[in-house]
């Protein structure tokens, strides 16, 4: 069973950017229809593939790239509602979110991700600006794979990102959890 995003919720309470009603459906995922499971996806195909997930167009450029120099495929979303779409469609290695986002919060997309079956297992790192504590106590919580501050060096960046594009690392992590 998938869950359908509906946009109007957020829309109609921009003010109260954390909620997000869902409504399930009968709508078979893709993992369904094919009878193949994420973690078969991932050991059979090309490059790595990482979703991007960030309201900042220099910050998924400036990642992007990095990504791209990893030689990874890389999908991007300007926001959490349009990830929470791609995510029904998509089964990607990697997803990075930035946390302060409109509407739907990287946070939010974390704690729906990890509710999901299809998802649950997916290796996630937030990036973000906020160094907030809290914030970042909270990310873990929500069991994110690790955290990266959108104002550390490119290189940097690029270390931590390869840590877990590692030949073999992210195969390992679906099956692991």
């Amino acid at each position: 069973m998938a869950i359908i995003w509906n946009r109007a919720t957020c829309a109609r309470n921009a003010e109260s950017h954390s909620r997000l009603a869902r409504v399930r459906k009968s709508v078979p995922t893709a993992e369904q229809r094919s009878g193949s499971s994420a973690s078969q996806k991932s050991s059979t195909r090309g490059p790595p593939r990482v979703m991007l997930v960030d309201d900042s167009a220099v910050a998924r450029h400036k990642v992007g790239a990095i990504l791209r120099s990893l030689k990874c495929e890389v999908i991007e979303a300007k926001d959490g509602t349009e990830a929470l779409s791609t995510l029904e469609k998509e089964t990607p290695d990697l997803l990075i979110l930035d946390i302060n986002m409109p509407c739907v919060t990287g946070l939010d997309v974390l704690a729906q991700i990890r509710q999901s079956k299809r998802h649950a297992a997916l290796p996630v790192v937030m990036l973000t600006g906020d160094a907030d504590p809290k914030v970042v106590t909270k990310a873990i919580s929500l069991r994110a794979d690790d955290y990266i501050r959108k104002d550390d060096a490119a290189t940097t960046i690029r270390d931590r990102l390869s840590e877990h594009l590692q030949t073999g690392s992210l195969i390992d992590s679906h099956v692991r959890r």
